[in-house]
């Protein structure tokens, strides 16, 4: 069985006309998003994991608030954002809305966490250096606060003397931690843990190499990996036919690596005016191999000038998963027997505009039954 997930960006859906600064734009596309999410229940999604984005054009600073009003108008769907960007977060006040969001969702909370990308963290002006151990103590305080009423902790960064944790959260078997990833060190650190693993914006044998790490490193620690242990995040576009899907696939990516150019460059033009060093963004030169937007060999002339970078070049092909839903549904059994994983989180193209997301909302419920029914591992006859 493979479980299909939603991932979410929450854009404004009006193709290049999308304007972050319309009021109007930006209700109707918060009241279309959470409409959207009652149609991913109903036509049989899993769950939805939503993304924290800071200083872009999207609509989800504070994604914790939208799991509590989608929580609201939904009675099976799992959610939880992936992931919390902890570095960014007091953790004493994130312990909480995650408590407090494992009762507003009826128990069907699911907790993530990432390290972020580059750009948002030169804006705040963090050093590089700061931004993996500021993760991990505000991951081990969670822990903590998971744990027992009282957290107790001393760290670099924050420190607690017997921190009254509340309210305490639900104590149910699921209790585990989704982490969004990219290397195989960090792999590991997430099977210390105990924690799932999701991985995306990579090829499907960079995946497989990554998530081979991670189950050696759970076994060591001895936890048995399995499928439900593993994720893959993937754009998928699905049109009624593979040639339509095809035609739109090239367009869109062409709208998207627009609007995302659009996007980063007020955040570096914004962060320049404050005297922050942001001339490599959304480069790799932050050092965060972790980052959701960091290309596996940035090249000396895009470091040097950023116009001549792309946001997308350094994506591989394997990305992309467009064509009829028959199509997509093999391309994604095939990439998650190819690396183990039994959960797709598919996440759409930001160029959709309202109409044609809403048809390809359709189309999932031929897509859906197929992964349901399908074996990560493929029989043997």
């Amino acid at each position: 069985m493979i479980r299909t997930w939603d991932f979410e960006f929450w854009n404004i859906h009006q193709g290049l006309d999308s304007d972050y600064e319309d009021p109007e734009q930006v209700q109707a596309a918060f009241h279309s998003n959470m409409d959207r999410m009652v149609e991913l229940e109903r036509i049989g999604f899993e769950g939805v994991f939503l993304s924290e984005h800071h200083f872009l054009n999207a609509l989800s600073p504070c994604p914790n608030l939208l799991i509590a009003a989608i929580a609201q108008r939904t009675k099976r769907l799992r959610l939880g954002v992936l992931g919390n960007v902890l570095a960014m977060h007091q953790p004493f006040r994130l312990a909480e809305e995650l408590a407090m969001l494992d009762y507003l969702t009826d128990g069907r909370l699911e907790i993530g966490s990432a390290v972020g990308i580059p750009p948002e963290f030169g804006f705040l002006g963090i050093a590089p250096q700061d931004i993996r151990p500021m993760y991990a103590e505000v991951a081990r305080i969670l822990e903590l606060a998971r744990e027992g009423r009282h957290v107790t902790f001393a760290g670099k960064y924050f420190s607690y003397d017997g921190l009254q944790a509340m309210p305490r959260p639900k104590q149910v078997n699921r209790r585990r931690e989704w982490v969004a990833a990219y290397s195989a060190s960090s792999a590991v650190t997430t099977a210390k843990r105990n924690a799932k693993l999701a991985l995306g914006f990579q090829s499907t044998a960079a995946m497989a190499e990554v998530f081979a790490a991670y189950k050696e490193a759970m076994a060591a620690a001895g936890h048995a990996a399995t499928a439900d242990d593993l994720m893959i995040r993937r754009q998928v576009l699905i049109w009624d036919t593979d040639e339509e899907a095809a035609v739109l696939n090239s367009q869109y990516m062409e709208i998207a690596k627009q609007l995302t150019r659009k996007s980063f460059e007020s955040v570096i033009a914004a962060g320049r005016k404050r005297g922050i060093a942001m001339e490599q963004a959304p480069n790799a030169s932050f050092g965060i191999k972790d980052a959701q937007v960091v290309p596996a060999n940035p090249s000396p002339a895009a470091d040097a000038n950023p116009q001549q970078g792309d946001i997308f070049d350094f994506v591989s092909a394997d990305e992309w998963i467009f064509g009829s839903p028959k199509t997509v549904a093999e391309k994604l059994i095939e990439q998650c027997r190819a690396t183990g994983a039994g959960n797709i989180a598919a996440y759409h193209s930001a160029a959709f505009r309202e109409d044609e997301l809403a048809h390809q909302t359709k189309l999932w419920t031929q897509v859906i039954p197929i992964l349901r029914s399908a074996d990560v591992l493929p029989k043997v006859a």
